[in-house]
């Protein structure tokens, strides 16, 4: 009981998840559809699948800790834009999915439905499967990088451990209360079986940017790395224009181009 609760008022502190849509698919123009999941432990998940017309990749895309998948229609068209399908995915308790999160491991569950579906029922290939992380979403990318061979990962403000976050905005918080929320990057990211692209601004207050040159020094080739000057946590797009998307573009097209 007391780890239940301990875990409750963790999640209050960690996730902030939004029920209200802000903006659908169709205010885009998107081809799309609207998917529902299943974790294993039967929790239905909600995501909408953007369909690209040119069909270079799929990117599955794993965000943040706050609002919903409504508030990533603007960075996904980039990616639609440039020919990428893209599968927005929320987590339990965020949008229209049930359930919520009580576990670090949820969050992962939940990812590997996304995967599942994108893999078993659109049957796109993992050579042409981009795996992108927002912020909390690093985690579920890295992990899922490390247990399979996909064609590429980009990672936008990535955090090294989760205790390393907390005690950076929470210094109170012993390490012994964050073990089922440790989200260790800087353990798994030497594992990434991909090529990799980092984006991370130099304001960041949230994850700082100190995080994102540890992963990307202990990461193994390929990899790049974009630093967006003055850029905090949720201003990348606008602060680095057209950049946000054409730098990790240029970056995999050739690499997905000539995966087979």
């Amino acid at each position: 009981m007391l780890r239940w609760l301990i875990n409750m008022l963790l999640t209050s502190l960690i996730f902030f998840p939004e029920k209200t849509f802000y903006e659908t698919p169709e205010q885009y123009g998107f081809a799309w559809e609207d998917v529902y999941v299943q974790t294993p432990d039967g929790v239905k998940l909600h995501g909408w699948y953007l369909d690209a017309a040119r069909k270079k990749g799929t990117v599955l895309f794993f965000h943040g800790n706050a609002g919903n998948i409504s508030g990533r229609l603007f960075k996904a068209k980039g990616w639609v834009d440039r020919g990428f399908s893209v599968f927005l995915i929320d987590y339990r308790g965020y949008g229209k999915s049930e359930g919520k999160i009580e576990h670090g491991k949820d969050v992962f569950e939940d990812a590997k439905a996304a995967f599942k579906w994108v893999t078993d029922i659109k049957k796109v290939p993992l050579t042409k499967l981009i795996l992108y992380g927002e912020s909390i979403g690093t985690n579920p990318a890295i992990r899922l990088a490390v247990e399979h061979q996909v064609g590429a990962v980009i990672l936008e403000a990535p955090f090294t451990t989760f205790y390393e976050l907390a005690h950076t905005h929470y210094p109170f918080v012993p390490k012994m209360l964050l073990k089922d929320f440790e989200f260790s990057n800087i353990d798994r990211i030497q594992d990434v079986k991909a090529p990799l692209f980092i984006l991370h601004g130099t304001r960041d207050e949230i994850c700082p940017y100190r995080m994102g040159e540890a992963l990307f020094q202990k990461a193994p080739e390929p990899k790049a790395f974009f630093t967006i000057p003055e850029g905090d946590h949720n201003d990348l797009p606008n602060i680095a224009g057209p950049d946000f998307w054409e730098k990790p573009y240029q970056f995999i097209k050739q690499r997905i181009a000539d995966s087979v």
